[in-house]
Formats: structure tokens, sequence, C-alpha cells
């Protein structure tokens, strides 16, 4: 099962969905083969005040240490995290079409695309 984690990693773009019963190693599996392919490991804290915003803001987070400074970067996020529906909706989003949706303000978005214009332009 590493292996095949491990693999997926390496893909350009690869993301896995794991499913299994608790306690069976699948984040720890993850977590392992993210430090085999030197990849940054991001999962949220969620609390019982955590928000739609603060959401938002741990995306921007995650996308911007991917994206803009190039950090191979492991989105873990598990089923006990799911605190609202628009979560799984904005993953779902970014899956199939690379961004969420009125995440980033114009400014922004014009920002990480001139941070990102000398390294595409390579």
């Amino acid at each position: 099962h590493l292996s095949r984690i491990s693999r997926i990693l390496k893909t350009p773009g690869g993301h896995a969905l794991l499913v299994g019963v608790g306690g069976s190693g699948r984040q720890s599996l993850t977590r392992l083969a993210a430090a085999m392919g030197d990849f940054t490991v991001f999962q949220p804290e969620i609390s019982k005040s955590y928000s739609i915003q603060e959401w938002h803001d741990d995306l921007k987070k995650a996308l911007l240490s991917a994206g803009k400074t190039g950090n191979p970067t492991v989105f873990l996020f598990s089923d006990s995290q799911i605190k609202e529906e628009r979560f799984l909706e904005d993953i779902d989003s970014l899956l199939n079409s690379g961004e969420v949706p009125n995440l980033f303000a114009v400014d922004e978005k014009q920002e990480i695309i001139e941070a990102i214009r000398p390294i595409a332009q390579k």
C-alpha cells in the first residue's frame, strides 16, 4: 500500500481517496509516503468553532504553498474533519476543475499570476 500511495503522490496532479476501517493506517502510510517524497503535509485543524472562512483560509494556505512557492504538498483530510457539506463541495471543485470558485479575490489572483509567470515562461 505504501508503494501505491507513493506512486500516486509522485504522479503530477496525483490524488487519491483512501477507504478503509478506522485504524488501518491510511493516514500513517500517507504521511510516510509524503516524507519519502519530500512533500509537505497540510492537514487543517478542525475545532468546534471552525467556520467556512477559516476553511477557505486553510485552502488558500495549502494552494499557495503548492502553487506559488512550488512546495510539493499533500492535503490530508479525513472523514472526521467534515464539519460542513461545503468542505466536500470545495474539494470536489478543486479536484474536478483545479480551483475553488471565489476563493481568491481579483487582486490576490493577479498577485499569484505575477509570481507564477516567470516559472511558467521557463
